[in-house]
Order: C-alpha cells, then sequence, then structure tokens
C-alpha cells in the first residue's frame, strides 16, 4: 500500500485542512498514531459534515485497510476513485486493496468497452469542464482570427483549426457528461459484511446460489423490500440483504 496521507501535493492538502479544521488533523493524528478505529470515527465525522471528497474518502479507506477491514476500504477507495479517477495513489492502493479480497471476479469486458472506460477516467469531471473551456475559447479565438485574416493561406488553417477544434470541444462535453452521469451513480455497490449469502429470491427461504466475501463490487438490478438484487462482473447474480452492502 502507497503511505498515507499526502496523496495529492500539500496546497491541496493545506487546502482541505483548512476546510476540515481540528476533526480532519485529529484523525491524520489518530491515524499517524496507528489509532486507526479512532481514525476512522473522525474521518467519518468529517464525512457527516458535508465534506465529500477524494482526499477524506482516501485517508478513510487507508485507515480500514489498516484495520483490516477490507470490505470498507474497497467502499471509499471507489469512493476516491469516482472523484480523481486519474489519481495513482487512489488507483494503486485500490488495486493493492482489492487484491486482499477472498473472492477474485474477473471481468470479460470488450476491449472496445475497456479503452472507453480508461478514457473517460484520463480525467475528473472538473478536468473535463476544463477541458472543454479551453477548447471553447480556442475556437471562438480562431472563428476571430478567421473573420480579420486577409491572406487565403491562413483563412484555410483557421478554418481547419476551428474544425479540429470543434470536435475537441464535441468530444469532451459528451465525455464529461458520461463522467458526471458515473460520478452520481448510485447502483453499485460493495460488499461489506465479511460474509454473504445470494439468495434466488429475496427471503431467507430463497434457493443458497452462493457465497460472496466482502469487499467485491456488484451493480444494483432489483430492489424489493430490504433485500436488493446484484449482478457481479462475471454476470452471477441474486439476492443480498441490503445492510450486506453500501453503495458507492
Amino acid at each position: 500500500m502507497k503511505k498515507g496521507i499526502w496523496f495529492s501535493g500539500i496546497l491541496f492538502y493545506l487546502n482541505v485542512s483548512l476546510c476540515l479544521g481540528n476533526t480532519f488533523d485529529s484523525a491524520n493524528v489518530a491515524y499517524n498514531g496507528k489509532n486507526y478505529e479512532k481514525a476512522i470515527s473522525l474521518y467519518l465525522q468529517c464525512l457527516d459534515e458535508g465534506y465529500h471528497d477524494a482526499f477524506v474518502y482516501y485517508n478513510l479507506g487507508n485507515a480500514y485497510l489498516k484495520n483490516d477491514q477490507i470490505g470498507k476500504a474497497v467502499l471509499y477507495y471507489e469512493k476516491a476513485h469516482r472523484l480523481a479517477p486519474n489519481n495513482e495513489d487512489i488507483s494503486y492502493n485500490l488495486a493493492f486493496a482489492n487484491s486482499k479480497t477472498i473472492d477474485k471476479v474477473e471481468e470479460d469486458m470488450f476491449f472496445l468497452r475497456r479503452w472507453t472506460n480508461s478514457f473517460v477516467q484520463l480525467f475528473s469531471v472538473q478536468g473535463w469542464a476544463i477541458l472543454s473551456i479551453i477548447f471553447a475559447g480556442l475556437f471562438c479565438l480562431s472563428f476571430a482570427l478567421f473573420l480579420i485574416a486577409k491572406k487565403s493561406q491562413w483563412r484555410v488553417g483557421l478554418f481547419f483549426s476551428m474544425i479540429v477544434l470543434a470536435v475537441c470541444l464535441l468530444v469532451s462535453i459528451i465525455v464529461g457528461t458520461v463522467a458526471q452521469k458515473r460520478l452520481k451513480a448510485t447502483n453499485e455497490v460493495v460488499i461489506t459484511q465479511l460474509n454473504v449469502t445470494v439468495k434466488s429470491m429475496p427471503d431467507e427461504s430463497g434457493t443458497d446460489l452462493f457465497s460472496v466475501h466482502e469487499g467485491i463490487k456488484a451493480k444494483i438490478t432489483d430492489v424489493a423490500d430490504k433485500w436488493i438484487e446484484v449482478k457481479f462482473a462475471n454476470g452471477e447474480k441474486g439476492w443480498i440483504p441490503e445492510e450486506s452492502a453500501e453503495k458507492i
């Protein structure tokens, strides 16, 4: 596992620290002092106070991992990864936590979908928004220069530049919209109980299909009372108690 608390640079750390104040500082002190139970409690308090950002989620994932709560660690690394998909420390620790899970569920993903996912995760939602603004500004600048340019070769060059920038702008808007939808998705969960029996129906009397362990990711496909139907990456699906998993 990559060490700790400093994954996005000193300036980002100072900014978050100033916003969160004593609670966040106390959580860091508890974490560095290896009092992980206290650190977890304090990081959760930061979330209760409304500070839902990648930095807090990442530190909380670290604390849970150090406390041998793999399911919770994966959950909060996933939350952090949604907000900062291109952060290397988050990606590394998420992969490390996944390597600690008992069940190894491999998703048979078509290469084009895998490439698309990687492309969307190049930047955060904010990153794609900034990129869209930059392309829009460059397009406007090129258009203005095109209107005032007198030489034909300049006008041709600017015309093709406008086409390229328009395509880049369109792509960045589309990808940013996809990233925004993924960020707000509420149908993904992580199993947080040590061992869960997957049932054929939303009832204890249902047939036992198979068992899964903490840390496994799944998608909700249906809901019934206090049960959820989930589908795992390998295509297997069934019903589990709602309290056995938490939404990312």
